[in-house]
């Protein structure tokens, strides 16, 4: 009877998971592998003992963090919106654009999400492929071309992308937003903080333009679920219309104002990882049959025999990696940068299998 309920979309629709299994090394989720500064669980122990308000309900408009936010980039507290990681806020955009059949248009392979909140919404996505002989890179012209001819009304970019690594540049970004002034132009930049870019420098030219953050990355803080975007007033204004009432906890507020105020010590992770992506780098590439992707991000894209097998191989051995069913992609596992004991670890049994 069930099956007769459900919207017919559905009936096939396979959602996203996260691999739950005992693990040694944990490298499948693009996480960091460092926890809380010892400076802000000091304070957040103190506020904690000294009463957090928690039978209360939050902050819906999350100021506090907002205007911390709004003092590190510079921007008018107004054109940010908090949200449940950035995964919410897609959601949240697609649903304050895209009426049913409205074209989102988004890179293949990327986040699986971009589809899954398409298809929730009602709306109707087209992917653009981004082809393995040219290693994956942005063909901005084609996103653009589509982009007319199809009407869109959204085009979701993901940069550094998901799971290939690809960069577009500021050039790019800024000739998409120019050509498709009628259509929402999403920045995606889960992982920005290790290519040392952003997209937000644009925002004051381009109303059509959104970008969008999170905090489960680079900030090790993926175990609160905290994002936000950057955007012009009228634009948060009107995504602040969908947005769901009481959406951020308060704990999760004060731990992502605590944190990203603790700018010193989470750069100086984000250069170790970046230090340790190239380490990875360079050790993966001196094994026989395996095809390293340069990456921009916290994460490697390797090509290698067996893909799916080696994935399998390294579980059993209490090491997960990130494998795929994509037609495309099943012959490749992606890599998540840990640190150097992981990363060894990791190094260790995949020479090991591989030989």
């Amino acid at each position: 009877m069930i099956n007769n309920l459900i919207r017919p979309e559905f009936k096939t629709f396979v959602p996203y998971t996260a691999n739950q299994v005992p693990y040694r090394v944990k490298l499948d989720a693009n996480e960091s592998p460092f926890d809380l500064p010892m400076s802000v669980r000091k304070k957040l122990a103190d506020i904690i003992m000294n009463g957090p308000g928690l039978n209360l309900y939050p902050d819906t408009e999350s100021i506090e963090l907002r205007k911390t936010l709004s003092q590190y980039w510079g921007v008018d507290m107004e054109g940010i919106v908090v949200g449940t990681g950035s995964d919410q806020l897609i959601q949240v955009l697609v649903n304050t654009f895209v009426g049913k059949d409205d074209k989102v248009i988004f890179p293949t392979p990327s986040f699986g999400m971009y589809k899954i909140d398409t298809i929730i919404g009602g709306g109707s996505f087209i992917e653009v492929e981004l082809k393995e002989e040219n290693k994956f890179e942005y063909n901005i012209d084609e996103f653009i071309k589509k982009a007319k001819s199809e009407s869109a009304k959204m085009i979701i970019l993901c940069n550094p992308n998901n799971p290939t690594g690809n960069l577009l540049s500021l050039k790019d970004i800024e000739k998409i937003c120019s050509m498709c002034q009628n259509t929402v132009i999403v920045l995606d930049e889960a992982y920005a903080e290790f290519a040392k870019e952003s997209s937000a420098s644009l925002l004051p030219k381009f109303e059509n333009l959104i970008v969008l953050r999170t905090l489960s990355k680079a900030y090790g803080l993926a175990g609160i679920r905290c994002g936000y975007s950057l955007s012009g007033n009228k634009m948060a204004e009107e995504i602040n219309k969908v947005k769901p009432p009481y959406n951020i906890s308060s704990l999760s507020q004060l731990v992502a104002k605590l944190v990203f105020e603790a700018r010193e010590e989470i750069d100086s992770q984000i250069k170790y990882l970046i230090g340790q992506r190239a380490y990875l780098e360079e050790e993966l590439e001196k094994i026989d049959s395996v095809n390293v992707y340069p990456s921009g991000a916290n994460y490697i894209l390797v090509k290698l025999p067996n893909a799916k097998s080696v994935a399998k191989e390294l579980e059993k051995r209490g090491i997960l990696i990130r494998s795929y069913n994509d037609p495309v992609l099943s012959r490749y596992i992606r890599i998540t940068v840990g640190n150097k004991e992981q990363n060894d670890i990791l190094l260790k049994e995949l020479k090991d299998i591989v030989k």
